[in-house]
């Protein structure tokens, strides 16, 4: 069972090898050099970032620190922005409450039901976590690779969307990031001595 330095320096060899191997796909896939060298640094964040992730079941462990401070930062971001950024979805939640028999702007029932929303994830969210995961559990199995998977190819339109000259990971060179991704778990996994 490893630590955080353990994990960490298998993570960063794994790393390595991500931008070899990415490198050599994406190539053989036909990108041109400037979006293999995305690709790889791109895989190799993914790799390095995974092979530490399934310590968020556990409380004390850095990763889990570190989620909760980031998360906790996502959510007072989401509060205070998505009024501005994206109204439509504001004034649609709003709608909701207002299906729901609470009358009022839908805009400002829906900044409403987001701040309580945001208070109550804040608040709660870190113990109801600790309390429906157990260390080495969900998070150290092969449905969550799978997960990883999935959800990292998905992460990656988030990323596109600020990064819009990273289109091209929207085919093959996406799904290689993902599959370097999920891999990042098996390196924990294996660090951890359960592959």
């Amino acid at each position: 069972m490893g630590n955080f330095d353990e994990h960490l320096s298998a993570g960063k060899k794994y790393a390595l090898a991500a931008i070899i191997i990415s490198s050599i796909i994406t190539y053989q896939l036909g990108l041109s050099t400037d979006n293999i060298i995305l690709t790889a640094i791109v895989a190799a964040g993914f790799g390095l970032l995974t092979s530490l992730l399934p310590d968020i079941d556990h409380q004390d462990s850095k990763p889990r620190q570190a989620v909760g401070k980031y998360a906790s930062i996502a959510i007072i971001g989401a509060v205070l922005l998505l009024p501005a950024m994206a109204p439509d979805f504001v004034d649609s939640v709003g709608r909701l409450v207002w299906v729901a028999g609470v009358s009022g702007d839908p805009s400002v029932l829906g900044s409403g039901v987001i701040l309580i929303g945001g208070v109550a994830a804040i608040v709660f969210g870190g113990d109801l976590f600790d309390n429906s995961t157990t260390h080495r559990g969900f998070t150290h199995s092969f449905a969550f690779v799978f997960f990883v998977g999935i959800a990292s190819y998905f992460a990656l339109g988030l990323l596109m969307g600020v990064f819009p000259q990273l289109h091209f990971l929207s085919g093959e060179a996406g799904v290689v990031v993902a599959l370097v991704a999920a891999g990042g778990i098996f390196v924990h996994l294996s660090v951890d001595g359960i592959v």
